[in-house]
């Protein structure tokens, strides 16, 4: 076999990530030219904010992570979900062959249902403390959240959507205090996170104050056909592009497209 014959999309990225980032290890997202743009990947046990408008694909985004995770990288993962049901997303992300009732049987994949009616009950039961002036739980979900991580020793975790919480504080403050405080409990854990957030209205949203990452998803209209493209805004401590990517869904999921891997193939 020639040189040549090797020289595929992933086997690319593979030799540019070992040249851009070899003297430290992140955490490779898996997802098709990302991690090239973050430099090699994100950093272990930190969190970042995924935003973007209804229909910009950030829960595909978040499972595609944790998919690649378990099934790739020997890392377990842990699925918050605050909008939709366990089954639902099952069945929703079955079009990409990704079979998680597999993975979710050999405890590498944890859903965890935490919709707000949901939660009513365990809420009320636990005898926890609220923070000061909190409407909803931020100690009960990152109760449920610790003892997620614990029973598969989860090393990603998505939340899917913080904006469910976040919407029913009148000041933003007290969103960012519990979120602040969710992350400190999360740091000492090392599990790497993705906080899913939608971009309401031109306010700066809470989460990004608190957050080591911004990641921006976007999507337009062009006659007949959908614009998708994606952004990296902050990523403390790690060297990242600013340019503005267009992205793909295939049959694989996620693919962020730049020349390095248009020009591939």
């Amino acid at each position: 076999m020639c040189i040549s014959d090797k020289l595929t999309p992933l086997y690319i990225e593979n030799y540019l990530l070992f040249i851009v980032n070899n003297s430290e290890l992140k955490i490779r997202t898996g997802i098709p030219g990302f991690d090239l743009i973050v430099d090699g990947g994100l950093k272990e046990g930190k969190t970042i904010v995924l935003s973007g408008e209804s229909g910009s694909g950030k829960s595909t985004f978040g499972m595609q992570f944790l998919y690649n995770g378990a099934s790739d990288f020997e890392e377990p993962g842990l699925f918050v979900t605050l909008t939709q049901s366990p089954q639902e997303l099952i069945s929703d992300f079955r079009g990409y062959g990704w079979d998680i009732e597999k993975l979710i049987e050999k405890e590498k994949i944890m859903i965890i249902d935490a919709r707000p009616f949901k939660m009513n009950d365990d809420v009320s039961d636990s005898g926890g403390l609220l923070y000061n002036s909190e409407p909803f739980p931020f100690t009960h979900l990152t109760q449920l959240i610790l003892r997620g991580i614990k029973k598969i020793h989860a090393k990603r975790l998505v939340v899917d959507s913080l904006s469910v919480l976040s919407m029913q504080y009148a000041n933003q403050f007290n969103t960012r205090q519990g979120i602040q405080k969710m992350i400190h409990a999360l740091d000492e854990k090392k599990c790497t996170s993705i906080f899913i957030s939608e971009t309401l209205d031109s306010r700066t949203p809470p989460e990004w104050y608190a957050a080591s990452g911004i990641v921006i998803l976007n999507h337009v209209q062009r006659t007949n056909t959908m614009e998708r493209s994606i952004q990296v805004i902050k990523m403390r401590g790690t060297k990242h592009s600013e340019q503005t990517y267009p992205i793909r869904f295939n049959e694989n999921g996620y693919q962020v497209l730049h020349p390095r891997l248009q020009t591939i193939g």
